[in-house]
């Protein structure tokens, strides 16, 4: 908790470097999938948004949480600093 509050406070400082426990499930998906090397390389169309390796973490990941609807995937990421 703060020490000093400030109602009219414009700024908000928020730490960026948020590290995962030695043991949580998000440190074992990320050593599996990096283990994977997951290179596809595009030969048709246009590339996709997002990194292929990343996607699969954060479906891994919703997936060892229980969560299997898309929507619901897409919450958790919003949510969860680990999974974000």
């Amino acid at each position: 908790m703060q020490d000093y509050y400030n109602m009219n406070q414009t700024t908000m400082s928020i730490a960026l470097d948020y590290i995962p426990e030695e043991n949580h499930p998000a440190r074992y998906i990320n050593t599996l999938v990096e283990s994977l090397k997951i290179d596809y390389n595009y030969q048709f169309g246009r590339p996709h948004e997002y990194d292929l390796a990343a996607m699969l973490k954060l479906v891994l990941l919703a997936y060892t949480y229980g969560i299997f609807s898309s929507r619901r995937i897409e919450k958790f990421a919003r949510e969860n600093k680990p999974a974000g």
